[in-house]
């Protein structure tokens, strides 16, 4: 799958990921998504959910994987980030999902509020998306950096 470079901020880590292997499906929290309503486009601001960036490998790299594990979990920024990945069921392939681990740890908080834990963090934590969408770009140069063959190209 060619995919087209990702003109919006949240989705530069992506376009990293493309460069460290070919990617077959990918997906992101989109901050400001932009939604025709009445024949008029109008931007709707989605901050206060925190950011998500999801993907699968066409062919996985277990160095690569590793490489991309560590740097994530090592970060050092405002916010702490997870890589965490799941196997498709019948599929084969693997779709991980980078987001901040205040999305896992409040998924208690949320089941009990009725709501997903972006959802939650949304309602209650309003001003950690922002935090998380400015600390993404932070999380997007050390990953860069923790690909060697990556660090002379520009984000």
């Amino acid at each position: 799958m060619s995919n087209e470079k990702i003109l919006a901020p949240e989705g530069d880590l992506l376009n990293l990921l493309e460069e460290i292997g070919a990617l077959a499906w990918r997906k992101y929290r989109v901050r400001y998504p932009e939604l025709r309503v009445g024949g008029r486009i109008q931007v709707l601001d989605q901050s206060a959910h925190p950011p998500s960036i999801a993907f699968r490998f066409e062919r996985e790299s277990d160095s690569d994987m590793q490489a991309l594990r560590q740097a994530v979990e090592s970060y050092d920024g405002d916010v702490a980030w997870e890589m965490e990945g799941r196997e498709r069921d019948g599929l084969p392939g693997v779709n991980w999902v980078i987001r901040p681990v205040r999305t896992t740890e409040v998924i208690e908080l949320a089941l009990s509020a009725n709501l997903t834990p972006d959802q939650y963090i949304a309602k209650f934590e309003p001003g950690f998306g922002p935090i998380a969408y400015d600390d993404l770009v932070g999380l997007t140069t050390h990953v860069r950096y923790a690909f060697p063959r990556l660090r002379s190209r520009n984000l």
